[in-house]
């Protein structure tokens, strides 16, 4: 990347890890609340409703907001008749997806409550698809910034009625609508924020409608696949296990998912730039997936590492011992996360060099591969099978990606940082494991500043990814 580029991707990257760094306490405080008012059970039921429904919020979207970003990247006078198509063409989508959702859940073993939660579910996902298409203006223009503040106050808001829903006793459904509560709120601060950047109103241009389409079904298809990976191994522990194993394992994948939050967002900031380059056949894309693919072996080597060690006390602080079964499944999925953090790498490249299509058969290997081993193991070994079933789709998906890279881009990075990462990160653990009973909170910060200290200290390499980073 220039100079340039590195600053306006460090720009966004710094803004939204601000902004996800508030997304994350609220986020905590939030399963601090809910695991605790409704315990395993209900727990269990309440994200087993959002996770289903946002498994379906992916076919509504076909691909439209990451082809919408691309192509505002490549051509920014079409923003305003991208954004209004999208908008048109996400409300249409989510409509039939909602409806389609609720009458399939109908054919499953789900007791009524948790019918019920599926259909209030539906009107997030109707909110969250509205947001999604303003949200493509903030990244594509590189003023993410934006996006985060609609989504630390949706988020604030959406705690704070769950908080007045626990201190009234209201119930489980009325846990449910505050999850809606905030998903209002988060788009009408985006409404409110886009207005300067392009005039949002609903268009119909059936060109433009056909042109999205043609361009986001395939990868509209990739991402429904891949959404079904991630998510096919709880809706089989629903169908196959007790409720309460729902909550566990949706806990350590909600923990996951605060994990990764960092790594997301340099994605995000990132493949504008990559989809740039790829556009001009520019040279510096080669080091710029370098650089990604080394920022994030380095940032996940501890997080396995020390995952491993400290997650029952990460555990007894965010859910209570009530959740202590969720600590196996969490230290097993921090692995599967940093693998998805590289295999994220190229799967956006492949996307910017609109290479979906050729990247089709490797998400539908990893999902069948998912999907049969799950069926297999999980009735008579439960979340902990799902876990390790995680780890070995994600391995499989990194070989897949090596050979994509290598035809589509004629190179694979080097691993070279690996190495030093972890001599760092195992003397971390060595620092960290007499310790593991202390609290969460003071050992966290204590392990990443050892890491880090070796790591810069033994590992060019890794000084040169921290200096970029503040390029």
């Amino acid at each position: 990347m220039t100079d340039s580029d590195r600053r306006r991707v460090a720009s966004n990257t710094a803004v939204q890890v601000a902004g996800k760094a508030a997304v994350l306490a609220i986020g905590a405080a939030s399963i601090a609340v809910l695991t605790r008012y409704l315990g395993p059970s209900d727990y269990g039921r309440y994200t087993l409703a959002l996770m289903y429904m946002q498994l379906f919020a992916v076919l509504a979207d076909v691909g439209l907001l990451t082809t919408v970003v691309r192509e505002i990247s490549k051509d920014p006078s079409r923003t305003e008749s991208l954004v209004g198509n999208a908008l048109t063409l996400r409300l249409l989508l989510s409509l039939v997806t909602i409806v389609v959702a609720v009458a399939i859940s109908l054919l499953l073993p789900y007791e009524p409550d948790v019918r019920l939660a599926i259909v209030l579910a539906g009107g997030p996902l109707l909110l969250g698809m509205l947001n999604g298409s303003l949200t493509a203006v903030f990244q594509g223009q590189m003023r993410m910034g934006r996006s985060v503040s609609a989504d630390v106050v949706g988020r604030a808001i959406a705690f704070g009625l769950a908080v007045l829903v626990a201190t009234l006793d209201l119930g489980f459904f009325a846990v449910m609508g505050a999850a809606a509560g905030g998903a209002l709120a988060t788009l009408m601060v985006s409404v409110v924020l886009s207005r300067r950047l392009v005039r949002i109103r609903f268009l119909s241009d059936r060109a433009v409608w056909r042109t999205l389409l043609l361009a986001s079904l395939p990868l509209g298809l990739a991402l429904a696949i891949n959404a079904l990976y991630f998510r096919a191994d709880t809706l089989i522990i629903s169908l196959l296990r007790p409720v309460d194993e729902v909550g566990f394992y949706t806990l350590a994948y909600r923990i996951l998912e605060f994990v990764l939050t960092g790594g997301t967002v340099f994605l995000t900031a990132s493949f504008p730039v990559i989809s740039r380059y790829v556009a001009d056949e520019d040279r510096r894309l080669r080091p710029a997936i370098q650089s990604s693919w080394d920022l994030f072996l380095v940032a996940g080597v501890p997080v396995v590492v020390g995952g491993a060690i400290l997650a029952p006390r990460l555990i007894e602080l965010v859910a209570g011992e009530d959740f202590d079964q969720a600590v196996e499944p969490l230290q097993i999925l921090l692995a599967a996360g940093t693998l998805a953090w590289v295999n994220g790498v190229f799967g956006y490249a492949l996307i910017a060099k609109e290479r979906q299509a050729s990247a089709l058969w490797l998400n539908v290997l990893g999902l069948t591969f998912n999907v049969g081993l799950n069926l297999a193991l999980v009735p008579a070994y439960g979340i902990v099978a799902a876990a390790v079933i995680t780890v070995a789709s994600e391995v499989l998906i990194l070989g897949g990606s090596y050979l994509l890279m290598r035809r589509n881009f004629g190179f694979f990075p080097s691993p070279g940082i690996l190495l030093p990462a972890l001599a760092a990160a195992a003397a971390m653990g060595v620092a960290l494991w007499p310790l593991r009973e202390g609290p969460f909170l003071a050992l966290a910060p204590l392990g990443a500043a050892i890491y880090l200290g070796l790591l810069l200290a033994i590992s060019p390499g890794a000084r040169s990814v921290v200096s970029g980073l503040r390029r």
